[in-house]
């Protein structure tokens, strides 16, 4: 019977992940956290400004990698990345490579060229907000955010962000960030039900989740992506939060009309851009 929840490697991917991702990981501290590598059910996600710009795969009997990249994003950049093998499936370009050629292939032109491809065909706002909060709060041990977009094999609606608020020293609780734009008009109430089905998503399989994400959380510790002094286990009591940005005339009135709706059953963060020229350096 498959798990509800897997967001981890198996062994062999995890050591070999290990072994040849260290320069990838540098990349992504360098780049401010523009770039996030995420691991999933034993393979990984790697996500420019919050786009999924790739997929990494290990094949273990081969000692190869497939890198799965949609055409939008890797098609046109010229033959710096075309050089590598690879193979077409529908609207994927599926790269087949060995360890010493990974380096070559995420050299930071090809990223950044890649990068210049998802801006112009996936840019959303309320995507980059997400990255934005990503990028501006690694590296805390109060708050880590630890997974995006996340999906169980009990449902296919996903949470934005899920993170792990410090409870006590060592103990930590899954905390949902479901993350809109002012002008979203979920806000007036949709949002609500969105995050209170999150909840209860992983109360109900609190267990699954914990299991899942304490090895997760390991994993990404060993491989660089997370702080490795910190201990981490996770108790229970799921937290949710909205955290509203931008357009703020328009979020201030949604938000007033969703607590009107759930007054005491609703936490809201409403992040503004506001210009304080008292605080310039």
């Amino acid at each position: 019977m498959k798990k509800v929840i897997s967001r981890y490697l198996s062994p062999e991917t995890y050591e070999a992940v290990k072994r040849d991702f260290g320069f990838l990981v540098n990349k992504i501290e360098q780049s401010g956290y523009e770039y996030d590598l995420q691991i999933r059910d034993n393979y990984m996600n790697l996500y420019y400004k919050g786009n999924s710009l790739g997929k990494i795969s290990y094949r273990k009997s081969e000692d190869l990698y497939e890198i799965r990249i949609h055409r939008k994003f890797a098609e046109g950049i010229g033959s710096e990345i075309n050089r590598f093998k690879n193979s077409q499936e529908k609207e994927y370009l599926l790269f087949t490579l060995a360890s010493k050629e990974l380096h070559p292939f995420f050299s930071t032109r090809n990223l950044l060229l890649m990068g210049q491809r998802v801006k112009k065909v996936g840019f959303q706002e309320e995507i980059v907000f997400e990255q934005m909060l990503m990028a501006d709060n690694a590296k805390r041990d109060d708050l880590i955010i630890i997974d995006r977009q996340v999906v169980d094999r009990n449902s296919s609606t996903k949470m934005d962000l899920l993170a792990l608020k410090k409870k006590d020293e060592g103990k930590y609780q899954f905390c949902i960030l479901e993350v809109k734009l002012g002008n979203n008009p979920e806000l007036k109430g949709e949002v609500f039900t969105q995050l209170s089905g999150y909840i209860a998503r992983i109360e109900n399989n609190f267990q699954a989740y914990k299991e899942c994400y304490e090895k997760n959380v390991m994993q990404k510790q060993s491989i660089g992506l997370l702080p490795a002094e910190i201990s981490i286990t996770i108790v229970e009591d799921v937290l949710g939060f909205v955290v509203v940005g931008g357009y703020s005339g328009l979020g201030e009135q949604s938000i007033k009309e969703l607590k009107g709706k759930h007054l005491d059953d609703i936490k809201v963060l409403h992040m503004k851009n506001v210009i304080d020229l008292s605080r310039a350096k």
